[in-house]
């Protein structure tokens, strides 16, 4: 259920994540010295407890993070008609939802024609500061003709703010639905989930799959992917999410901006090298993946 957050309230909680994730592995390090020293248990349990009480809290602040955000309906199926709302934080770079290694990102409502979601972002102001690492895209948007090279498969671009900047989601869908190929991380990720399909429809287990294309992969030259009637585009602001596919005034071609992938990491921008952020797992700011793992923790009862 989408129960919204002030801007102190939202703000608060990306603040005190850090802080409780600082506070984490300095008790987490000590409960290693001193179970390394052979301490009992009733030295031990004191931080513990401590340690409990972090994951419990970190647990209540994600979990409120999670449900302010709202549903955005974005793109719809050249196929069926379908509308694709996704659950996105378009209040800036700095939520949960942007994290490029731990993404906070509870599911839309997604077509049974969705095959990948990709996306662009340009900045229009100086970004938003955060710890960990975003990687929204170029300045413009593109399509992967890896991907469109398929008979079955189209692409619509759209576009939405986040916060004061203008993103572009790319969403390819396929029709019959193409089993057994490599699609594409998510939209400002480093990985996209894969269905073990074991026949058509049948499904076993699936996987995390990270493929960050070549930049030498994408086309921006749009207008002959609209041509041929594999890109399809939806006018900024219409509500309604009308499917267009000529090109005379498409207002996705030729956009201004860098043809670059960009990358944001504590207010810094820069382009094309992801190894540029501090790989350091022992430093609270590189992001908040390990999160994850201590919510899991706590909710299994092992801490």
């Amino acid at each position: 259920m989408h129960t919204p957050l002030s801007d102190e309230e939202r703000r608060a909680i990306l603040e005190r994540l850090p802080r409780l994730d600082a506070e984490y592995n300095e008790l987490a390090r000590q409960l290693a010295d001193l179970e390394e020293s052979g301490e009992d248990g009733s030295g031990t349990g004191p931080l513990r407890e401590q340690l409990a009480d972090i994951a419990k809290e970190a647990a209540g602040l994600l979990r409120r993070y999670t449900d302010s955000l709202p549903e955005r309906p974005l793109s719809r199926c050249p196929f069926s008609g379908q509308i694709l709302s996704l659950v996105i934080d378009d209040r800036g770079l700095d939520g949960l939802w942007w994290n490029h290694h731990a993404p906070k990102r509870p599911p839309g409502r997604l077509p049974a024609t969705f095959f990948a979601l990709d996306g662009a972002l340009k900045l229009e102001e100086k970004p938003e500061k955060a710890p960990f690492l975003c990687a929204p895209g170029p300045d413009v948007p593109f399509v992967l003709p890896r991907l469109l090279q398929f008979t079955q498969v189209r692409a619509v671009v759209s576009s939405l703010k986040i916060g004061p900047h203008t993103a572009y989601p790319i969403v390819y869908y396929a029709d019959p639905m193409l089993y057994g190929e490599k699609r594409v991380n998510d939209w400002g990720t480093d990985r996209y989930w894969e269905e073990g399909n074991l026949l058509p429809g049948v499904f076993g287990p699936g996987e995390y799959i990270s493929l960050t294309p070549d930049p030498e992969e994408y086309d921006f030259d749009l207008k002959p992917w609209i041509r041929r009637g594999k890109l399809l585009w939806i006018a900024p602001g219409d509500q309604r999410l009308v499917l267009h596919g000529h090109a005379t005034g498409c207002p996705y071609l030729d956009l201004p901006g860098s043809r670059r992938l960009k990358y944001i990491q504590n207010g810094e921008v820069w382009e094309d090298d992801p190894e540029y952020e501090t790989m350091d797992e022992n430093d609270p700011a590189f992001d908040l993946e390990h999160f994850r793992r201590l919510v899991e923790r706590y909710e299994k009862g092992e801490v």
